[in-house]
């Protein structure tokens, strides 16, 4: 790529908005001028759907009327009632509001069934349809709303689909989902036109942002899934910890090496963590193996400490052309694999995004194939061609990436956990590589090039983690290592904490006080403080972030009637729930995106759904 093409890195950041979530959608940042890309591709609809203006179910009301008036529309009634399976977390608070909202539905001849289970299997129950209702949420993976979008736009969330594997939520938002058909299309519509649009000019951005409201709306009619609350990231620990406390991405975008400066006396981390099936990069799929990939292994970029800052993390330099489809990256010389793996080289990166797409194991193929839309061959049935992904190593140290179309995002995805380097044919699960190991072993004994190195996973509650510092790191190096207890039980997790067992965690919202925390500064939207005393007389530090997430309630289309749907949707009070139930330790949500990505930010938010 020659000098002219390339874009100074400050602009570029500048102009993508990867300094600030708050801007919502890619656009020029700090007025400088950037080359106009070609003009933004503006379709008509094929539907004549109208959606809401305004949230139509009442802001925090509990409108059993209208809950029990859509259920007799739809030939429901006390002789024909609706037996609806819910699913949820394993916790306690989400207990407690399931438990009113069933009260409320009996009125509205919908008797609720309510189970619970750990992450891992909740996530396996979804994604293989046995469901019905269920409780999720879902962190930002870059800071952007196609990020959360993507989750309801209809083709990528059926989960049996031949030769495609989807990264949105389980909804089965299929030609057969109990609803209107004119609705799924005019979704698949609004998101095609921000899939279509990604130039970084303000008409492109117009487009983003009109379908982006456009499906905010379409979905309050649909009720296929709906916002509960947008969580504030709370942290804890004790004085003889020094902890810097991750920013609005979350922890699990955060190293430890990174937000723990130093541990006093001592030379061990330990803290507490739910549950996870795998620490393979491509096969990560919720916060707690998010947060453990990202101690053990790099990707070519990192958020600075869990803010939405990027930086480079294996390379130590890249160059964008202007129209945001060419990336060319030098990787750091020396970086070492842990064990005996050696150097990192490109072949390491282009065989390590190679997984990502072509392997039957990855379950992150979105991300590369949909969202950065990178360049790549399929066959007569719709599956990736092996080895034609444009992904290439033009040197020992140097490799490109070539995109379909521009994305304005895409260094910040570059920094997503999926995109982390494994050794070259560690693995035989693409074609060209038999592989030193199944992926069974990889996948509960992974070798990565991060900051810790992995010792040790008994999985389930009441196993463990642990993982050692790595002394060769290319960065600098932690001086301790990490130990995680698993613990699902709200109580245990409370206990561990009490006994002073974990340095650090989270405190269950059942056993959270509000009454015992004392702010004292505040640095941009993070909070800083104090918990306590706690009953062993200690005081906890605390920090309280805005987390750039939401959680909600999402239904398997094919299975619940859309009348049942709308019938929770009416009886759910958010800001109730977030105060009596969650404490507070949130915000109430009626909308998918969480305002700091949200089209006009918080004041954008409040405007769409007051009407």
């Amino acid at each position: 790529m020659s000098d002219g093409k390339k874009l100074n890195r400050r602009k570029f950041l500048a102009a993508t908005g990867a300094a600030t979530a708050s801007i919502g959608l890619a656009g020029c940042g700090d007025g400088e001028e950037t080359e106009e890309t070609d003009e933004p591709e503006e379709t008509s609809s094929d539907t004549e759907y109208e959606p809401p203006s305004s949230f139509p179910y009442g802001i925090n009301e509990t409108n059993v009327d209208e809950a029990q008036r859509v259920m007799e529309e739809a030939g429901y009634g006390p002789d024909n009632r609706f037996d609806l399976d819910w699913l949820q977390y394993q916790s306690g608070a989400w207990e407690e509001m399931a438990d009113s909202i069933s009260v409320r539905l009996e009125s509205a001849y919908i008797d609720m069934s309510i189970s619970d289970s750990d992450f891992g299997a909740l996530l396996e129950t979804t994604q293989s349809g046995n469901h019905e209702a269920y409780t999720l949420g879902w962190v930002a993976d870059y800071p952007a709303a196609q990020n959360f979008l993507q989750l309801v736009d209809p083709e990528n969330t059926i989960y049996d689909a031949e030769s495609y594997t989807p990264n949105g939520e389980t909804l089965f938002w299929s030609e057969d989902a109990e609803g209107d058909e004119e609705i799924r299309q005019y979704v698949i519509e609004q998101f095609d036109r921000i899939q279509n649009n990604p130039e970084l000019t303000d008409e492109a951005q117009s487009i983003r942002e009109e379908a982006t409201l456009n499906i905010e709306r379409a979905l309050w009619d649909a009720a296929a899934l709906l916002p509960v609350y947008h969580t504030v990231d709370q942290l804890f620990w004790y004085d003889h910890v020094d902890l810097d406390a991750p920013g609005g991405m979350g922890p699990s975008r955060a190293k430890a090496s990174n937000f723990v400066n130093a541990i006093e006396d001592d030379d061990v981390l330990n803290g507490h963590s739910g549950t996870f099936s795998s620490l393979d990069p491509i096969a990560s799929g919720n916060t707690a193996s998010g947060g453990k990939i990202m101690d053990m292994f790099d990707a070519p970029m990192n958020y600075v400490n869990g803010t939405t800052e990027i930086e480079p993390l294996i390379v130590e330099d890249y160059s964008v052309s202007e129209d945001l489809t060419e990336y060319e990256f030098t990787l750091k010389e020396g970086i070492q694999f842990h064990g005996d793996y050696g150097e990192v080289t490109a072949a390491d990166v282009v065989y390590s995004f190679r997984r990502l797409i072509e392997s039957s194991n990855s379950t992150n193929t979105y991300f590369p194939l949909s969202v950065l839309g990178i360049e790549h061959e399929t066959d007569d049935d719709g599956n990736v061609v092996p080895d034609s992904t444009a992904v290439e190593a033009t040197g020992d140290y140097t490799f490109t990436v070539s995109l379909s179309s521009p994305f304005g995002y895409a260094l910040e995805v570059f920094a997503y956990s999926a995109f982390s380097v494994v050794p070259e044919g560690i693995v035989g699960d693409i074609e060209g590589h038999d592989g030193e190991m199944e992926w069974s072993e990889f996948s509960t004994n992974p070798v990565g090039c991060g900051p810790f190195v992995f010792e040790s996973w008994q999985e389930g509650n009441g196993g463990s983690f642990q993982a050692t510092a790595f002394e060769d790191y290319h960065g600098e190096a932690a001086d301790f290592d990490l130990h995680d207890t698993i613990i699902t039980e709200d109580s245990a997790q409370y206990n561990y904490i009490l006994n002073q067992s974990a340095d650090f965690g989270v405190i269950p919202t059942p056993q959270y006080d509000p009454e015992l925390v004392t702010e004292e500064s505040t640095e941009d939207s993070q909070v800083l403080g104090t918990y306590g005393p706690l009953d062993n007389g200690e005081t906890l530090n605390m920090s309280s972030t805005p987390g750039i997430n939401t959680y909600y309630i999402g239904f398997h289309m094919e299975k619940v009637p859309k009348a049942v749907r709308k019938a929770m949707a009416y009886v759910l009070t958010r800001e109730d729930f977030v105060e009596s139930v969650f404490k507070g330790r949130g915000e109430a949500a009626y909308h998918l995106l969480p305002k700091q990505v949200f089209p006009g930010g918080a004041e954008g938010y409040e405007s769409n759904y007051q009407g």
